[in-house]
């Protein structure tokens, strides 16, 4: 057998043994990613994500402050543990008093999370 084949050898042996570890691990979490399903759902009822949570269930319009003086009035489709948001039917207010407002309405839109400062539902 030559170097090359024995090294192969060893490399397809611990490539095994890895694949092994990792199939019994993910047996043994089971348990753990009921665990975790459980906590994000009530993180999503009772954290910082439960505005967004029970404005999409009773179909409530947010307004959200974002990065670059811009805001948006939207209805939230849906959203992630990033913040971010799929809107729809949104309209974005950018500038300010002084320049005067610009408007403009986006029938769907997807905001990433790193740009949204607040968000408020309205009344």
């Amino acid at each position: 057998m030559s170097k090359a084949d024995r090294k192969h050898q060893r490399s397809s042996e611990v490539d095994g043994a890895h694949a092994t570890k990792m199939f019994k691990t993910e047996g043994a979490n089971s348990n753990s990613v009921s665990t975790t399903k459980a906590l994000l759902r009530t993180s999503v009822t009772e954290g910082p994500f439960s505005v967004l949570h029970s404005a999409m269930k009773e179909n409530i319009r947010v307004f959200i402050q974002c990065r670059f003086n811009k805001s948006l009035l939207a209805s939230v489709v849906a959203f992630d543990k990033h913040f971010n948001l799929v809107l729809q039917d949104v309209i974005e207010l950018s500038g300010n008093e002084k320049e005067g407002q610009k408007q403009r309405s986006i029938r769907n839109l997807f905001l990433r999370g790193e740009s949204v400062i607040f968000v408020v539902k309205l009344p």
